[in-house]
């Protein structure tokens, strides 16, 4: 549904993945990457002499995010990012993953998009789940100077706080 020829539909589904509670972490990993990410060798193990089958990827989940955040209308990519935010709870590895996805974002054309990837990335700051990398440094202090004054603003109420 994140890739529906309907915009609702896909906002919809963005808002639903937003309320989930419990996620593999491959499969939040998988949302991530467009490329299929195995999750076995391919071999077969085995528990108490019985073999089991390898453990299946998640093809369907691949790259839900990154087609999400480049979506052609900016009220998707708005929910996708708020959507980033909220799974990043789920796992610190995919929070440091996402990352990379939201600092893309801040150089969105759309006011809305940049500053909901603020709010998400001052979400992630309070549960605890962001972890600033210096190869993200130059993005969000770039943002300081950021055209819009809207942006600007926001980023020093939350830098503030």
């Amino acid at each position: 549904m994140a890739r529906d020829m309907c915009t609702e539909v896909r906002i919809e589904a963005f808002n639903s993945l937003a309320k989930m509670q419990r996620v593999s972490g491959g499969v939040l990993l998988q949302s991530l990457s467009k490329k299929i990410i195995k999750t076995d060798t391919g071999s077969a193990s085995s528990v108490k002499g019985k073999k089991l089958p390898p453990k299946l990827s998640f093809p369907c989940a691949a790259g839900i995010f990154a087609h999400g955040v480049e979506d052609e209308f900016y009220q998707v990519r708005t929910v996708a990012c708020k959507t980033l935010g909220a799974l990043a709870k789920l796992s610190n590895q995919y929070a440091q993953k996402a990352l990379d996805l939201l600092m893309d974002m801040m150089n969105d054309d759309t006011e809305a998009v940049r500053l909901q990837t603020l709010q998400t990335l001052f979400d992630m700051a309070t549960y605890g789940c962001l972890s600033m990398q210096e190869k993200h440094m130059h993005m969000f202090l770039g943002i300081l100077m950021d055209a819009n004054i809207v942006v600007r603003n926001a980023v020093w109420r939350k830098i503030r706080r």
